[in-house]
């Protein structure tokens, strides 16, 4: 009876140990080919995936928009610096067809590749897209551009936001604002410095405030309907600013990432809380809040968490494959019933990680439909648990629900 038992045990922890490094493959061979239809060796449970120009054309894309019952996938290729092609394509969300409307959308525009997608207008139906010299707005539902504005700089670094139904860019010392039905553009306001990435909420008075930073080591909040500066704050170090967002939470802190910081200060008064130094360069990865918790990725190094409360550590996730070779495979994380999930680098590949959110600890990690990688940042329908992500050739849909595959 024991010898009876003891294999049984033996076959059960095999089973186990098989199951769990299911996702766990090593990197792909230099010889794999390109399958955007090859679902069979990956634990993910792949609802859809379809080739974002062809099988056989890479490109370097945004991170995915959901928008009612569409997701918005925009990105280029780059044949040589003059030889360049946009794209946004639009696909049902459930079964991965193309909108009608978008089936021949493609963008050229002469060398200058897409930097940032916005969702705007009135009806949240307007598409804003952005490179280094050109604004551009594109009906969602018909699939076609209807305004197109120049830059005033032409600043590689410039990055818009969407302030209303409008968007918003801040050149040096003016922001200006382009109406989102007409592209008309007006002087928002002019400060007395310079101006990198806005973010802008409501305050307790139904005042409209604007954050942002001056790239360096002073915050600001701009009260846009006093037309007055509310307050400004100077961080303890000199602190290089990033081009992502602030992140506004609960009207009560402002979060701002900076090249190898984060600090958050007080919504209302501008008095720095505290500030966390990085484990990392953290300049080409947006951060992440999420109840209570402020997850930070850097290029190389450790994924950390911190209490936004106090910036106490609260965990560090180590073992998780950085790349040394892309720029690319970094982007916007998201989480999904308590799981972090994002992606990052190896020396051949790039890979879909799931961690607890609670301690940091791997679930799993996997290389996509034929090993071939997955690229960049992700976004995840939360009523459904539909994960969008794409590799470097085709865009695709994870069932979260069901992943890992059993």
């Amino acid at each position: 009876m024991k010898k009876v038992a003891t294999i049984k045990t033996i076959i059960l922890l095999t089973s186990v140990f098989c199951f769990f490094n299911a996702c766990k493959k090593p990197h792909p061979s230099d010889d794999d080919t390109n399958d955007t239809n090859k679902t069979d060796n990956t634990c993910l449970h792949v609802v859809w995936s379809k080739p974002f120009l062809d099988e056989n054309t890479s490109a370097v894309m945004q991170d995915p928009i959901i928008v009612d019952g569409y997701v918005v996938f925009a990105g280029y290729q780059q044949f040589s610096v003059a030889d360049l092609t946009n794209r946004i394509n639009v696909f049902d969300k459930t079964n991965g067809e193309m909108h009608p409307s978008w089936t021949k959308c493609i963008e050229e525009d002469l060398g200058y590749g897409i930097s940032e997608v916005l969702l705007g207008g009135e009806n949240k139906d307007v598409l804003f897209y952005s490179t280094s010299r050109f604004l551009h707005a594109i009906r969602l539902d018909r699939g076609w551009r209807f305004w197109t504005a120049v830059h005033e700089s032409s600043n590689t670094t410039v990055r818009p936001s969407v302030l209303g139904s409008d968007v918003i860019v801040p050149y040096f010392t003016n922001v200006t604002r382009y109406n989102s039905t007409t592209g008309q553009k007006t002087t928002l306001f002019s400060f007395d410095g310079v101006v990198k990435t806005i973010q802008w909420a409501i305050n307790e008075h139904n005042d409209t405030v604007l954050f942002f930073t001056d790239g360096w080591e002073k915050v600001f909040c701009y009260n846009l309907t006093k037309d007055n500066v509310s307050w400004e704050c100077t961080l303890s170090t000199e602190h290089e600013g990033t081009s992502f967002l602030p992140i506004i939470v609960e009207n009560k802190y402002v979060l701002f990432q900076h090249r190898y910081y984060v600090s958050c200060v007080d919504f209302s008064t501008g008095k720095l809380i505290w500030t966390a130094m990085t484990n990392g360069w953290i300049e080409d990865n947006p951060i992440l809040y999420y109840d209570g918790k402020i997850i930070v990725r850097p290029n190389y190094g450790n994924i950390t968490c911190y209490d936004v409360r106090n910036g106490n550590l609260l965990w560090t996730s180590s073992n998780v494959g950085m790349s040394t070779n892309s720029t690319r495979e970094y982007g916007k994380m998201d989480v999904y019933k308590g799981n972090l999930y994002f992606t990052t680098g190896g020396t051949k590949t790039s890979y879909l990680y799931c961690l607890s959110l609670t301690t940091g600890s791997i679930n799993w990690f996997d290389a996509g439909p034929a090993d071939r990688g997955i690229y960049g940042g992700l976004t995840i329908d939360q009523q459904t648990g539909y994960l969008y992500c794409h590799s470097i050739w085709s865009v695709m849909c994870v069932d979260l629900n069901k992943t890992p595959k059993k």
